[in-house]
This record gives structure tokens, C-alpha cells and sequence, in this order.
């Protein structure tokens, strides 16, 4: 298991299902879900049994119509994102050396955007 995995509990495999319905503008059956995953061919039911997975792990809720399912994340590219950063601090056995490396190859807008945010922060008033 790779860090990444470790830190979100998701598999490349879920990962790619994820990042399908984060692309699209509805939710998605399976059949449709598959088709959009053009690098890789798993079976249908693979796939059923990956968004069932995500479903019970709270990454996906579901809609029947007719006789499909229909999929739909209930966490946005930007949630899985900060999850994935938090867990990459914790991991690194030193939080503030980590975060200072990343700072340093931030581009430099993005530090002009991470400066606006943090000026934006209420003043912490603990002791």
C-alpha cells in the first residue's frame, strides 16, 4: 500500500473511478463509469463492486432510476486533495520541515494565494 492509499483508504483503482465522477457534470452508472476509465478495461462488476466500496466508505452516494444505480461523490478533487495533504504532514514525522519544503517549491502565485488566505485567518487567541 502506498502512502497515498494509506492516507485516503483508496485503492488506484478507486482513485480513477473517483476522478471519472469528479470529471463528469451528472452522476454515473456503472456501465457509463467504465467507459470513461479508457486506460483500463476492468469487468463491469469490478467496477459495481469499486463504487460499491466507495459508497460504504462515504466517498459516493447513490440514486436508483428504473433498474440502474447512478453514482455521485459526495467529496469534491479539493476535499480529497486536503485530506491527502493532512495525512502527508502527519506522516512526516516532522510537520513544520515538511510544510516548509513544500512552501519552497510552491510556485509563486501559489504562496501569493496561501499569503492572502492565512491573512484572512481570525487571530488565534490561545495562551
Amino acid at each position: 500500500m502506498t502512502t497515498d492509499e494509506a492516507n485516503t483508504g483508496l485503492g488506484p483503482l478507486e482513485s480513477a473511478v473517483l476522478d471519472s465522477l469528479w470529471a463528469a457534470d451528472t452522476a454515473l452508472s456503472v456501465r457509463e463509469v467504465l467507459q470513461s476509465l479508457e486506460e483500463r478495461r476492468p469487468a463491469y462488476t469490478t467496477i459495481s463492486t469499486v463504487l460499491e466500496n466507495l459508497r460504504r466508505k462515504g466517498w459516493v452516494d447513490r440514486e436508483q432510476t428504473g433498474r440502474l444505480w447512478f453514482y455521485r461523490p459526495l467529496r469534491d478533487r479539493a476535499a480529497h486533495a486536503s485530506q491527502r495533504m493532512h495525512g502527508a504532514l502527519t506522516d512526516s514525522g516532522n510537520p513544520r520541515a515538511a510544510l516548509l519544503r513544500f512552501v519552497d517549491d510552491m510556485a509563486p502565485e501559489d504562496v501569493d494565494v496561501l499569503r492572502g488566505l492565512i491573512a484572512k485567518l481570525p487571530p488565534d487567541d490561545t495562551p
